[in-house]
C-alpha cells in the first residue's frame, strides 16, 4: 500500500510511517508492568515524559523505554520543561539536578512490592543484643526502615534507641555496602532533617537533672552518626547535616553550663566533624568536589610524602603524564625496619609501582608516538593497544554491572584468541578518548573467545570510572590500553595493606624488628601433651595401631627429650628437626631443597596439629588451620595430602580446583548443600530474598534500555524514532523535501522504507544512485597486512586455563549459551523495528525487492560500506551550527551525516541517562549481595578444621579471615610469595606461623626487573628472615634424584645436600646409545642469554624453552 507523506499539521503529530503504531511499538509493550511509570516504547517519548529528562525524582522507578516514537505532545527532548518555543532543545547539561551523585546509595533504591513490616521499640531492643553484622544486614534489608525514618516526630527514648542501633550497625567492618545502604536512607530522611535537630535543640530547655546527665551518651551516638555520614557521602551529606551541626555546639555549651560533664573525646569528635565539613565546603567552592566517591584525605604539610593509606591504587593523572620517579624505599634485607608504619609503606609503594610502571611507561611512549603514521602497527614493550574502542552497553553480572566493549578487530585478525595472552581475566585496562587527559580504569571481567574474535570483551570499571561513564555514549571512540600484569592480585593485596592496622599485624617482633629469639606459640604450656600416634601410621597401609598404643604416644611437646625417634615417626633426621621447630616455635621457617620432602613434612605438621586440636582451639569459637599456597596446583596437592588423614571439615576457597577429590570441599559445592541453606541465620535468608528481588527488577529495566542502546550501533535509525531529537522545522524539511523529477512529491512504501535513508544517500532514488557512485572513492577499505600474534601461550586453550585459575570465587559473568543466543535474537529483532538499514545482511528487505539484480547488490554493498564508514566517524554537528540550517536537503552529504550523528548522540544520551538509575540500583544491590555471600561463607568457614586458599584468595577474603580468626597459618611455597601477599594473609588472631619453601629454588616473580633487583622486591619474607639469621631448618636428605644429578646442586647451591639411601638403588637409564654417565649435557645454541633473561623477568614470562627426556 502506497502512502503519501503529509506535512505534520500539529506539532504533536508524529511520523507514523503509514501504519498505526499502536500495535507496532516493538517487543516492550508488555502490560505486566502497569503502574511502574511510563515506559520507553520503541524510542517514543510519552506525553509528560519530559520529566525523565529533567527530574531525578521520577516516581515509580522512572520512565522506561519501549520502542521509539514520540506520542501526542511529546516533543519533550526538544522542547524542555514548560518551554513554549518550538525550536528549543533540552540539553544534558541543562539539567543540573540529574544524577549529581554517582554513588549508588540506599535513597535511590526502590522499595520492593512486599508487605511493610513496622519496626517497633521491642524489635530495636532485640537488635542491640545481636552482632553488628546481623544488625546492619537486618536493617538494610528491612522494608519498614524507610517508614520508621520518615516519621516527622519521635519520642525521645525511641529516638535514642534508634541512634544506638544505627551506631552498632555502622560498626560492622564486613558489611560496608549494607552500611552505605542504611546511611543512604538516613541521609534522605525526616529523622535526620527534623527529628534529630529538634531533639538536640530540646536539650537546652530540659529541666530534669537526671535526664540532662544522660544526654552525653546520646550526643556521642549522634556525633558518631555524623562522622559515618560525612565519610561515606562527603558531597551529598554536608547540606543535610548542617542544621544538626549548628544546634549541637549550642546544646553542648548549655549542658556544660548546667553542670553536665561532656567528655573530651566527645568534644574532639565533634571538632573533627566540623573541620571535615569545612574542608569539604572549601573543596566544593574550588570545584574539585563533585561526587560522593571522593576520597577523604588529610592535608599534607610541605615536603611530607603522601601516606600510603590515602594513596589511590589506580594511576593518577600526574603519573601518566609526568615522567617523574615516585618515592620508593627498597625492601630492607639486611636488618630491622624503623617502624611498622615504614614497613607497610615500603611494601605498599613497591607493589603498587610494580603494576603502575609498565602502564605509565607504555602510555608515555604512546603519547610520544601519536603523530606516527604507523602507530597502528607499532609494538610497545609494556602495553597492548586497541583502537576505535566503544563502550556499547551495560550488562548485569552476578558481581555487578559490567560493560560490553567493542574494539577494532582488523589489526588483530591473526590473533588466535584461544591461546593468546591478550585480554585475560583480571587484566588492567585503561581507556581514554582525549589523549589520556581523563582515564577510565577497568578489569577484564569475562573472556569469551568467540566474542573476542568479533572484537567484543566485557569490562568491569572501578568506582571512580563508573561515575564518568554516565556521560559516555556508544558513539564515543576510545583508545584502549592493556597491561600484562594480573591486576586483581595486586588490587586485593594493596587494599589489604591500606586497611590493616599496625597493631593488628602479628609477630612484629620478628617481621619488623628481626628479633631472632623465637618464643613458643601462646597456646602452649610446659605441661601440654601431644599425641603423635597417627604420625607413626602409613596412610597407605591397612595396619592399625591398638588404642593402648595410641595412649602411650602422648608426650610433653616442649620437652623434646620425650619425643619419639625419627624412625618411629617415619622421618629422617632433618625432617624431625623441622617438625620439632614447627610445633614448638610461634614462627617457624623450613627450607626444603628439591626432593627433600618439604610437602611430606608439612603434612606431618598438619596431622600433628589436627590430632591435638583441643590444645589450640578454644571452646568459645572454633578456629581452623589456614593453609595458603601461591598456586592453585600446589594448594590442590597439599589439600589432597591432608585428605588422606582428614576426611571431613575441609574447605577449599577460590579458583576452579582441578581435583575431583577436593570438589566436595569447594565453597561452591558446600553452599549448595540443602542442610547448609536451611541452617543459615534467618536475617541472611531474608536479606538474600530482598536483594535478589531488587536485582532482578533492576536487571529487567536495565536490560531493555541497554538492548535499545546497543541497537543504535547496528545501523541507521529510522526517523520515526529520532523525531523527538529533531527540531520541528528540520523535521518538516526532512519529511517534505524530496521531490521526484516530474515535480511530484515522492511516494514510497512506508513499512519498508525510510526518508532518512534517502537523505543520507542510502535510498533508492536517482540522488542516492549518484551518491553511491562516489562511495568507493571516498571510503577505500583499509587492508591490514597484520602479523601473527607475538605472544602465544604454548598450550592450546591455555588462555581458558589461566582464566579458570584467576577466578577466585563466583566471579564469572558468563551466561549459558542458550541465553546468549536468545538475547542475540532479541537484539536483532529489536534492530528490525528501530533501524531503517542494518550493517548486517540478515534477511533484510530494501525498498526495491523487484530489483534484486547483480547491479543492485553491488550498489547496496557500496551503501553498507559508506554507512559503516560514516557511523565510525566521530565528528558531529554542533547545536549552534544545526540551528542555522533551514533546508536539510541543501546540505552536502558530509554535513548530513554530521547532523545525523548529532541526532543520534542526543538519542543515545537520553537512553543512557534513563538507564543510569537502574545501573546504580543494580550495582548497589550486587555489592550488598557480595557481602551477604561473604557472610554465608563465614558460616561455612567458622565450622571448618582446615581452610585452603591461594595468596590472592586470602587477600580477597581478608575481612572474613579477621572474623574466622585462624590461630595457625601454614604457607607452602612461602619463598615464592611476595612479602606484601604474606602480610595480608595474617590476621590479628594468628598465634602460630609456619613458612615452608626454598628461596634458593624459586623467588617471587616481580613484573618490573628494576624493582626486583634494585629494590629487593623479589625477596620474600621467608628469604629476608633467613638473610638476617633468623633460626630455620634446612632439610638435607634428597629422596628424588640419582646421585649424578644431585652433584650439580651440592655444594654449588646447597652446602649440605645428602643422598638418601633409597636413591643409591636406582637402576641406570637404558638407552640405545652409549652413555658414560647418568647425566648428559646438550648444547642447544640458543643465542644471547642475558638480554632474554632480563626481558623474561621484566615481563613476567615463563621459561622460553625446556629440553628434557
Amino acid at each position: 500500500q502506497e502512502t503519501k507523506v503529509d506535512r505534520p499539521t500539529g506539532r504533536g503529530r508524529g511520523y507514523h510511517g503509514g501504519q498505526a503504531h499502536e500495535r507496532a511499538r516493538g517487543p516492550y509493550n508488555e502490560e505486566e508492568n502497569e503502574g511502574r511509570g511510563r515506559r520507553y516504547q520503541g524510542g517514543q517519548t510519552h506525553e509528560r515524559a519530559r520529566g525523565a529528562w529533567n527530574e531525578q525524582e521520577n516516581e515509580g522507578r522512572g520512565r522506561r523505554y519501549q520502542g521509539g516514537q514520540a506520542q501526542e505532545g511529546a516533543r519533550g527532548l526538544r522542547n524542555g520543561q514548560g518551554n513554549e518555543g518550538r525550536g528549543r532543545r533540552m540539553q544534558p547539561q541543562e539539567n543540573p539536578h540529574f544524577y549529581q551523585n554517582p554513588t549508588p546509595v540506599g535513597a535511590q533504591l526502590s522499595e520492593q512490592p512486599q508487605q511493610v513490616k513496622r519496626i517497633g521499640y521491642k524489635f530495636l531492643e532485640s537488635l542491640l543484643q545481636k552482632d553488628p553484622s546481623e544488625v546492619v544486614i537486618t536493617l538494610a534489608s528491612s522494608s519498614g526502615l524507610k517508614e520508621l525514618l520518615s516519621q516527622m516526630a519521635m519520642k525521645p527514648n525511641f529516638l535514642q534507641l534508634v541512634c544506638q542501633v544505627i551506631r552498632k550497625a555502622c560498626s560492622s567492618r564486613m558489611d560496608r555496602q549494607s552500611v552505605q545502604q542504611l546511611l543512604g536512607l538516613v541521609k534522605e530522611s525526616n529523622f535526620l532533617k527534623i527529628c534529630l535537630p529538634q531533639y538536640v535543640s530540646d536539650m537546652m530547655t530540659e529541666a530534669v537533672p537526671a535526664v540532662r546527665h544522660q544526654y552525653p551518651v546520646h550526643i556521642s551516638n549522634i556525633i558518631s552518626l555524623l562522622q559515618d555520614l560525612v565519610s561515606i557521602f562527603p558531597v551529598s551529606s554536608v547540606q543535610k547535616i548542617s542544621i544538626l551541626l549548628t544546634v549541637l555546639p549550642a546544646s553542648i555549651n548549655a549542658l556544660r553550663a548546667s553542670g553536665v560533664d561532656i567528655t573530651e573525646e566527645t568534644e574532639k569528635n565533634l571538632n573533627k566533624v566540623q573541620m571535615l565539613v569545612q574542608h569539604l565546603q572549601e573543596k566544593r567552592r574550588e570545584g574539585t568536589l563533585r561526587a560522593d566517591n571522593y576520597t577523604l584525605m588529610q592535608p599534607q604539610t610541605d615536603g611530607q610524602e603522601e601516606t600510603y593509606r590515602t594513596m589511590t591504587i589506580y594511576p593518577t593523572y600526574n603519573e601518566v603524564h609526568l615522567d617523574k620517579k615516585p618515592f620508593l624505599r627498597p625492601n630492607n634485607v639486611s636488618g630491622r625496619y624503623e617502624s611498622t608504619s615504614i614497613y607497610l609503606d615500603t611494601h605498599f609503594r613497591l607493589l603498587r609501582e610494580d603494576f603502575v610502571r609498565p602502564l605509565r611507561e607504555g602510555i608515555l611512549e604512546l603519547l610520544q608516538s601519536f603523530e606516527d603514521k604507523g602507530l597502528r602497527k607499532k609494538k610497545f614493550d609494556d602495553i597492548r593497544i586497541y583502537f576505535d574502542t566503544k563502550i556499547i552497553a551495560p550488562l548485569c553480572s552476578p558481581t555487578g554491572i559490567v560493560y560490553k566493549v567493542q574494539f577494532d578487530i582488523k589489526p588483530l585478525k591473526f590473533v588466535r584468541w584461544q591461546n593468546s595472552k591478550r585480554l585475560l581475566y583480571g587484566s588492567l585496562i585503561c581507556m581514554s578518548k582525549d589523549h589520556f587527559e581523563t582515564c577510565l580504569f577497568a578489569t577484564v571481567s569475562n573472556r569469551d573467545n568467540a566474542d573476542l574474535a568479533h572484537g567484543i570483551v566485557q569490562l568491569c570499571f572501578n568506582a571512580q570510572s563508573q561515575a564518568l561513564l554516565a556521560e559516555v555514549q556508544p558513539s564515543d571512540s576510545f583508545l584502549m590500553v592493556e597491561t600484562t600484569a594480573y591486576f586483581e592480585a595486586y588490587l586485593h593485596v594493596l587494599e589489604g595493606l591500606q586497611e590493616i592496622q599496625e597493631e593488628d599485624i602479628p609477630f612484629q617482633k620478628y617481621i619488623v624488628e628481626c628479633d631472632a629469639q623465637v618464643k613458643k606459640p601462646a597456646y602452649l604450656t610446659m605441661d601440654t601433651a601431644y599425641n603423635f600416634a597417627p604420625l607413626m601410621e602409613d596412610p597407605l597401609s591397612d595396619e592399625e595401631i591398638h588404642p593402648d598404643g595410641l595412649r602411650r604416644q602422648s608426650v610433653h611437646v616442649l620437652d623434646t627429650k620425650q619425643w619419639l625417634s625419627a624412625e618411629t615417626l617415619r622421618l629422617d633426621e632433618s625432617q624431625m628437626q623441622a617438625l620439632s621447630l614447627a610445633l614448638t616455635k610461634e614462627l617457624a621457617i623450613i627450607q626444603g631443597p628439591p626432593g627433600t620432602g618439604k610437602t611430606y613434612v608439612g603434612l606431618k605438621i598438619v596431622q600433628a596439629l589436627l590430632t591435638n586440636k583441643h590444645v589450640w582451639q578454644t571452646t568459645v569459637q572454633k578456629s581452623p588451620i589456614l593453609v595458603v599456597c601461591y598456586t592453585n596446583h600446589a594448594l590442590d596437592q597439599f589439600l589432597e595430602g591432608i585428605y588422606t588423614f582428614q576426611k571431613h571439615g575441609m574447605v577449599r576457597v577460590g579458583g576452579r580446583s582441578s581435583s575431583e577429590v577436593l570438589k566436595q570441599f569447594t565453597l561452591r559445592e558446600l553452599r549448595k548443600k540443602c542442610e547448609f541453606r536451611h541452617s543459615l541465620p534467618m536475617h541472611l535468608r531474608r536479606a538474600y530474598v530482598n536483594i535478589t528481588s531488587e536485582m532482578k527488577q533492576a536487571e529487567q529495566e536495565l536490560h531493555e534500555g541497554a538492548k535499545h542502546l546497543e541497537c543504535t550501533t547496528y545501523g541507521v535509525l529510522h526517523e520515526r524514532h529520532l523525531e523527538a531529537c529533531i527540531a520541528p522545522h528540520h523535521w518538516d524539511s526532512l519529511m517534505n523535501g524530496l521531490v521526484r523529477e516530474d515535480g511530484e512529491e515522492f511516494y514510497y512504501s512506508a513499512s519498508q522504507h525510510s526518508m532518512i535513508l534517502e537523505w543520507l544517500g542510502l535510498g533508492v532514488t536517482v540522488f542516492t544512485q549518484d551518491a553511491a557512485e562516489n562511495i568507493e572513492a571516498e571510503n577505500p577499505e583499509q587492508e591490514w597486512e597484520g602479523e601473527a600474534e607475538e605472544e602465544l601461550l604454548e598450550i592450546p586453550e591455555e588462555a581458558d586455563l589461566i582464566q579458570a585459575d584467576r577466578v577466585i570465587e563466583d566471579e564469572e559473568a558468563a551466561k549459558p549459551q542458550g541465553r546468549k543466543e536468545e538475547e542475540h535474537r532479541g537484539a536483532h529483532g529489536l534492530a528490525r523495528v528501530l533501524l531503517a538499514m542494518k550493517l548486517e545482511d540478515q534477511e533484510e528487505e530494501t525498498a526495491q525487492p523487484q530489483r534484486k539484480t547483480a547491479e543492485w547488490e553491488v550498489t547496496r554493498k557500496k551503501m553498507k560500506q559508506k554507512m559503516k564508514a560514516e557511523l565510525c566517524k566521530l565528528s558531529a554537528m554542533s547545536e549552534l551550527e544545526a540551528k542555522a540550517i533551514q533546508d536539510l536537503w541543501q546540505l552536502d552529504l558530509n554535513s548530513r551525516w554530521r547532523l545525523y550523528r548529532l541526532w543520534l548522540q542526543t538519542y543515545q544520551g537520553f537512553i543512557r541517562r534513563q538507564i543510569l538509575r537502574h545501573e546504580q540500583q543494580y550495582q548497589a544491590a550486587a555489592e550488598r549481595l557480595t557481602e551477604l555471600r561473604l557472610q554465608e561463607d563465614f558460616c561455612i568457614l567458622k565450622e571448618a578444621q582446615v581452610v585452603g586458599m591461594t595468596t590472592t584468595g586470602a587477600a580477597k577474603y581478608r575481612q572474613i579471615l579477621q572474623k574466622v580468626k585462624p590461630r595457625i597459618v601454614i604457607i607452602e611455597e612461602a619463598a615464592e610469595v611476595l612479602e606484601a601477599h604474606t602480610i595480608t594473609t595474617l590476621s590479628k588472631a594468628c598465634q602460630h606461623l609456619i613458612l615452608i619453601g626454598d628461596h634458593q629454588q624459586l623467588r617471587p616473580s616481580a613484573n618490573v626487573y628494576d624493582l626486583a633487583k634494585n629494590f629487593n622486591l623479589e625477596v620474600s619474607l621467608f628469604e629476608r628472615l633467613v638473610k638476617v639469621n633468623f633460626p630455620f631448618v634446612r632439610l638435607k636428605y634428597q629422596h628424588r634424584m640419582c646421585p649424578e644429578i644431585a652433584q650439580l646442586l651440592s655444594p654449588h647451591i646447597y652446602q649440605e645436600l645428602e643422598n638418601h639411601p633409597s636413591v643409591l638403588k636406582y637402576e641406570n637409564i637404558k638407552v640405545s646409545f652409549q652413555l658414560s654417565n647418568q647425566l648428559a649435557m646438550v648444547d642447544t645454541g640458543n643465542g644471547s642469554y642475558t638480554d632474554d633473561f632480563k626481558r623474561t623477568v621484566k615481563n613476567g614470562r615463563g621459561t622460553k624453552r625446556t629440553v628434557g627426556d
